[in-house]
């Protein structure tokens, strides 16, 4: 489906179809395409850039869908990357300024290593993580 480019948050690069490739809700998703793109909270003159997430009901593109700064979404995805870390390992990827805390409710730990294990991360999470390990690895990281 075609990503409106009409609207405040102006695309300049776009995944259209992504209810093709999304996780678990693959082909049942209402999040139709991801978008970079100059942020629609910008001022004139800013050149503030953000990532959305772009939900469409089947009549018309929903009020939900997500704007997120860039750096955010990096830092979810460190996130997302250390809960796996600390599900098999057993420790947090943390740094000077990136500490991760967790809660000290067993139940939802245990809900969390439940949740996230090997055959979840492998059938939902393996194609994204080897595309963000490939695109950290082709910018030099």
């Amino acid at each position: 489906m075609e990503i409106p480019n009409h609207l405040k948050h102006t695309p300049i690069l776009k995944v259209e179809n992504y209810d093709k490739i999304d996780g678990p809700y693959r082909n049942e998703t209402d999040a139709k395409g991801l978008s970079l793109g100059l942020a629609q909270w910008r001022d004139s003159g800013d050149d503030a850039l953000s990532v959305k997430i772009w939900r469409y009901t089947g009549e018309k593109w929903s009020r939900q869908s997500e704007e997120i700064p860039l750096h955010r979404v990096i830092d979810l995805a460190t996130l997302v990357c250390s809960a796996i870390s600390c599900v098999k390992n057993g420790n947090f990827l943390n740094n000077s300024d990136f500490i991760i805390t967790k809660r000290l409710d067993e139940n939802l730990i245990s809900e969390l290593t439940e949740k996230l294990n090997d055959n979840y991360i492998k059938q939902d999470l393996d194609e994204p993580l080897k595309r963000l390990a490939l695109a950290l690895k082709n910018i030099g990281y």
